[in-house]
């Protein structure tokens, strides 16, 4: 960690420790305060209808929600937690949520697990903000009530949970207050908003966290709401959500896109293969046909600043390993084949300010996510053991040219190191 992200870190402790009132009261709440007891018969599951039109609609709201693919473990039991998550401070695991008493949520009261959802604070403390409650804030009383009820309703089962690996300070957990004090501003005007494309979007879907461009230390400021920007520690770009980078979508094909992960606009690949597969892959049409009008109706942002680069003379001819190894799916015009292999142009990868999602792609293939509206996508496979460093540099920087108007200068350096590439 460098030294000044260890001292800006160090300062949020200082701060609360200063604001002595306010830690003390905020400590007190993130470990007593604004649960129902406890003790509950049963954690209060008697109090909340399990009848079956309830279960059904707390499980899709959980697969909207893509409960399951951040509470299981590779290879572990659905919703059980453990599953690891990178951050620049280390490790941080996910928790069981089936209804075992010892370490899942089988003594939860509703008004518990409620406080959880929208407020980031458990019996334990604060909970680190790769939990998306700042979005969750946003749900209605009933919605939770019904992911509780179908969580109750699964299987328990018994964990041990992994003991989070973070850097001092950010492994003290009452750091998070000084965190939560500068930057945590829960909006939660979509729960009452008429919108029900806003209110899954913004709410359950909690789109902003990847597509959205972080501040300091992780923060989601309003001005960077659905502004696009690399997802962290992923290495993925995620792109804006919004009408100019939407354009290309009739409202049709971003619904689509949400429920098959293909259309002929543009294919899911990384991160967003994953969410769909995981869960909005579920959605009815109604609800992907309202979020698409939702996001396709929210206000275009700036383009991201470039900087015009030197002109450089390449050793390999990228527009010769595009014809070798990519035209014969893509196209010469990049194109694509309609239903089988998405078009380069304009898409995300070839117009982004950063060209990871190329590098990646090219390197290591990408497969869109088995639906049941696309139950056989078609593959690209890898090239990391076909093609050179140099020529996986030559080919990104010409389709990037060639298809989506960007300067790219990548060298072989850069393909190598496999980071974050941000060329311009």
């Amino acid at each position: 960690m460098s030294v000044r992200r260890r001292l800006g870190l160090i300062g949020l402790i200082l701060l609360p420790l200063l604001l002595a009132l306010g830690a003390v009261g905020a400590v007190l709440f993130a470990r007593q305060g604004g649960f129902a007891p406890y003790n509950v018969p049963n954690g209060g599951a008697s109090d909340v209808p399990h009848d079956a039109a309830t279960l059904q609609r707390g499980e899709y709201l959980a697969r909207l929600g893509n409960c399951a693919t951040c509470h299981t473990a590779r290879g572990g039991k659905p919703f059980a937690g453990a599953r690891g998550f990178v951050t620049g401070y280390g490790w941080i695991y996910s928790t069981n949520l089936t209804p075992d008493v010892a370490s899942g949520i089988g003594d939860w009261s509703l008004p518990e697990f409620a406080h959880v959802l929208r407020n980031g604070v458990s019996r334990h403390g604060v909970l680190y903000p790769v939990f998306p409650y700042a979005h969750f804030a946003a749900l209605t009383d009933d919605d939770i009530a019904a992911i509780y009820a179908y969580l109750r309703s699964l299987p328990p089962v018994a964990t041990s949970q992994p003991q989070n690996l973070l850097e001092w300070p950010a492994s003290w957990r009452p750091a998070l207050i000084g965190w939560r004090m500068l930057y945590y501003r829960p909006d939660t005007s979509a729960a009452a908003s008429s919108d029900r494309g806003r209110y899954l979007a913004d709410g359950i879907g909690h789109c902003a966290m990847c597509h959205s461009r972080r501040g300091e230390y992780g923060s989601l400021p309003a001005e960077g709401y659905f502004a696009g920007g690399p997802i962290p520690w992923l290495r993925w770009y995620a792109p804006p959500l919004d009408s100019a980078q939407l354009a290309r979508y009739s409202e049709a094909q971003l619904a689509q896109y949400l429920r098959a992960g293909q259309t002929d606009a543009g294919a899911a690949y990384g991160p967003m293969a994953e969410v769909i597969y995981g869960g909005l892959h579920v959605l009815t049409d109604a609800d992907a046909t309202a979020m698409a009008r939702w996001l396709k109706s929210v206000p275009a942002h700036a383009p991201a600043a470039t900087q015009p680069l030197p002109a450089m003379t390449e050793a390999v001819d990228g527009a010769a390993v595009y014809r070798r190894v990519c035209a014969d799916c893509h196209a010469d015009d990049g194109g694509g084949q309609s239903g089988r292999y998405p078009a380069l142009r304009d898409a995300v990868a070839m117009t982004a300010p950063d060209a990871i999602n190329a590098v990646r792609l090219v390197l290591y293939g990408g497969l869109p996510p088995t639906t049941a509206a696309n139950p056989q996508p078609y593959s690209m496979p890898p090239f990391v053991y076909r093609l050179s460093a140099a020529e996986i540099a030559a080919v990104v920087n010409y389709t990037r040219r060639e298809f989506g108007r960007r300067s790219s200068a990548l060298t072989a350096a850069d393909v190598e190191a496999d980071e974050g590439i941000v060329l311009e």
